[in-house]
C-alpha cells in the first residue's frame, strides 16, 4: 500500500510492542521498519525497465527476508537500547511483526507481492483492498498523530519543570491503549473489506451464469480508495469483460468490453520487456496500435481511468512500445493524458453511490 499507510502500521506495531519499554523511541523504530522494505525503490533509477517491474515488492518483501531481518536487527536495537533493557528476542519479534505486517498489506492489493522469493517469483494477491485507501489508513495515522502530540507536550512541559525546578521530570508512560483501538478498528476494516468481496463475487457469478456463460471471472477487487464499488474481470477467448458493482446501486450496470488484440505483439514475443509486462499482468493485458504505429500493452487487472475531457477510459498501468529508425527497441510507461484526476474521483464517488449514467457514458479503450 502507500508509504503513509505503512509507517502508520509500522508505527503502531512499534508501540505495541516496544513502547512500554522504549516510550516514543518505540513508534520511531515502528516508522522506519515499517517503510524500511519499500526503500527497494531507491535502486530502481538504477535497472533497466523489466528488472525494475520484477524488483519492487521483490526480496524485501520475502518471508525469507522477514526472519533474516529480525535476526540482523534485533541484536544491534537491543544493544542501542541496553540501558532500558531491551532484550534481543523482544527486538526480533518487534522486527519482524514490523516486517510482516508490511508485507501481509501489500498482499491485500492487486500489485501483490514475491512473498517466496528467491525460490518463486509468482506474486501473491487477495485484492481485498485498494492500494490506496483512507478509511484502513485512518486509525492508524490518527493514533501516530495522537502520540506525537503527547510527545510534543511531554517536551514542553520537561522545559518547563527544568527551568522552574531544576529536576527533570517523570518520563511520558506508553501505555499502548491508543495503537490497540488503532489495530483492531483498522483490521476490523479489513474484514469487512474480505465480506464486501465475497458479496461482490456473488453478483458478479450470477450475472456472468446469466449474461455471460461462456466467460471465466479471473478478478474481483475494490475500485481506487474504497471497499463499497467493485470491479469484476471476466474473461473469453476474444477479450475481457469488466462490470462494477456498489450496493448502493439501484439498476443493474453493464459489462464493458476489451478486444484482446493479441496478434499485435506477436513481432515483440521475443523482446525481455514484452516477457516481463506479460509476467506482471500475469497475462491479463489487451494491446492497441497507435495510429503512429506504436504498440500500447495495457493490464486489465487495475481498470481505467474515466477521463471526463476525452470521454474515453485510460489504462491505469499501460506500456508503450516500438522500434526506433535503428531498429533498436523502445519502451515507455504510458501515463493518461489530459487526464482531471480530481474530475476522475468525484466520477468514482458518483458511481459508488449508484449514479450510473455518467459513469457508463464513458467509451472503453
Amino acid at each position: 500500500m502507500d508509504s503513509i499507510t505503512q509507517a502508520a502500521l509500522g508505527g503502531v506495531v512499534g508501540e505495541l510492542v516496544l513502547g512500554r519499554k522504549l516510550g516514543w523511541r518505540g513508534m520511531a523504530w515502528g516508522l522506519f521498519f515499517g517503510t524500511l522494505p519499500d526503500l527497494d525503490i531507491l535502486v530502481s533509477p538504477f535497472l533497466d525497465e523489466v528488472t525494475r517491474l520484477k524488483w519492487h515488492r521483490g526480496i524485501s518483501h520475502s518471508i525469507l527476508l522477514m526472519f533474516v531481518g529480525a535476526f540482523v536487527f534485533s541484536k544491534p536495537l537491543s544493544w542501542l537500547h541496553r540501558e532500558r533493557e531491551l532484550s534481543t528476542i523482544r527486538a526480533a519479534w518487534f522486527v519482524f511483526l514490523a516486517w510482516s505486517t508490511h508485507v501481509l498489506i501489500d498482499v491485500f492489493t492487486t500489485y501483490g507481492t514475491q512473498i517466496l522469493e528467491p525460490f518463486s517469483d509468482t506474486r501473491v494477491s487477495l485484492n481485498n483492498m485498494s492500494i490506496i485507501d483512507p478509511l484502513f489508513t485512518l486509525p492508524l495515522l490518527v493514533c501516530v498523530l495522537i502520540t506525537c502530540a503527547r510527545v510534543q507536550w511531554n517536551v514542553i512541559r520537561w522545559i518547563k519543570h527544568r527551568f522552574a525546578s531544576g529536576h527533570r521530570p517523570e518520563e511520558l508512560v506508553f501505555t499502548g491503549r491508543s495503537a490497540r483501538i488503532a489495530l483492531t478498528l483498522s483490521c476490523l476494516y479489513a474484514l469487512f473489506s474480505f465480506g464486501m468481496k465475497l458479496r461482490a463475487t456473488k453478483v458478479f457469478e450470477a450475472r456472468m451464469i446469466a449474461e455471460l456463460p461462456k466467460a471465466e471471472l479471473v478478478q474481483v477487487a475494490p475500485s481506487m480508495g474504497n471497499t463499497i464499488l467493485w470491479r469484476g474481470l471476466a474473461e473469453t477467448d476474444k477479450g475481457y469483460w469488466v462490470l462494477h458493482w456498489s450496493p448502493l446501486d439501484q439498476e443493474q450496470g453493464k459489462w464493458d468490453f476489451y478486444p484482446k488484440y493479441e496478434t499485435l505483439t506477436e513481432h515483440l514475443r521475443d523482446e525481455p520487456i514484452y516477457q516481463g509486462i506479460d509476467w506482471f499482468s500475469r497475462g491479463y493485458w489487451v494491446a492497441r496500435r497507435f495510429p503512429t504505429g506504436e504498440i500500447q500493452m495495457a493490464d486489465m487487472r487495475y481498470g481505467a481511468f474515466r477521463n471526463l475531457k476525452t470521454g474515453r477510459q485510460e489504462p491505469m498501468f499501460q506500456w508503450v512500445l516500438y522500434y526506433d529508425q535503428d531498429g533498436n527497441f523502445q519502451s515507455m510507461q504510458g501515463r493518461p493524458s489530459e487526464l482531471d484526476a480530481k474530475a476522475s474521483l468525484k466520477l468514482i464517488w458518483r458511481r459508488l453511490t449508484g449514479h450510473l449514467s455518467q459513469w457508463q457514458s464513458i467509451k472503453s479503450f
